[in-house]
């Protein structure tokens, strides 16, 4: 199911739409995937590191796409919900 959603944008084919793209890097925030995360991050805003493997990581729990709205050929706006659990057991 990754292969068929995300996995082959994780591994350098562009996302086809900003939902997509959104899709693509929760799915790199769960598995942990911080250089795609940065790749795709825009570089006014790009942290210079995440930290994803710091020893409270979230726990993931889900992500609703709301709505996918393309404002022109460059730019489109997603809402979401990502859920995610901090300092918790697993």
């Amino acid at each position: 199911m990754l292969e068929a959603c995300c996995g082959r944008f994780h591994a350098g084919a562009p996302a086809p739409d900003a939902e997509a793209l959104m899709r693509s890097r929760y799915s790199a925030y769960v598995l942990g995937l911080e250089g795609y995360l940065l790749a795709t991050w825009h570089p006014a805003t790009r942290p210079a590191a995440l930290e994803l493997n710091a020893t409270s990581r979230p726990q993931w729990l889900g992500l609703a796409v709301k709505s996918h709205m393309p404002l022109d050929a460059r730019q489109a706006t997603v809402e979401f919900v990502a859920r995610y659990k901090i300092n918790e057991a697993v």
